[in-house]
């Protein structure tokens, strides 16, 4: 059973630093930043049961956000092992923006990881941040939360139910996975998430 203590922000930020290194100056929008993670994290929880960063995601006014990959950003404080300094060592933050300042270190991802985020990149990352925050608004996980979001209310987060992103979408033919591996990896998940 994943206990939330046992969280740490190594995959988070190698995620990060991960995509950093693949732009132009290896710096990147944190707002595209998000979105690419939104997008791995989703695809790798369809198919193999789990989130690649194991973040907790929010449905905000710009799409699902990775809450944790959010607050190292911003330079807050997570209740994350390892974040501040290990983050420092990869990622500096230039206010709405990040540079990866060495390499990633790959070796925290499984097969798997990699071959996500490599697809997400290869399909995603000719967008920009704007393109991909109203691409994230077509998806369930987001679009049950927009009447709250565009509402009255003074909130403007809530926490995405997880059930949500097995959920089909008319978005793109990249999340097409079958009705029986969406239920099997859905259980999966629920078995190791309780």
């Amino acid at each position: 059973m994943r206990k939330e203590g046992m969280k740490d922000t190594r995959k988070i930020v190698q995620a990060l630093t991960y995509f950093a290194s693949k732009q132009e100056g290896h710096e990147l929008d944190n707002m595209k930043a998000y979105k690419l993670l939104w997008l791995a994290d989703r695809s790798h929880l369809r198919l193999y049961g789990r989130f690649i960063s194991n973040d907790t995601y929010y449905a905000m006014p710009f799409g699902p956000v990775p809450s944790d990959a959010k607050q190292l950003l911003e330079n807050h404080a997570t209740h994350l092992a390892n974040d501040e300094e290990y983050k420092k060592s990869y990622i500096q933050t230039l206010g709405k923006k990040y540079k990866a300042i060495k390499e990633p270190d790959m070796r925290v991802f499984s097969d798997s990881d990699r071959e996500v985020l490599d697809k997400v990149l290869a399909l995603f990352n000719g967008l920009n941040a704007k393109e991909l925050s109203d691409f994230s608004h077509t998806f369930p996980e987001w679009k049950k939360y927009q009447p709250l979001i565009d509402g009255k209310e003074t909130k403007k987060s809530y926490p995405i139910d997880v059930d949500l992103f097995f959920e089909p979408s008319d978005a793109t033919t990249f999340f097409d996975e079958s009705q029986e591996i969406l239920t099997l990896t859905k259980e999966l998940y629920h078995q190791y998430n309780r």
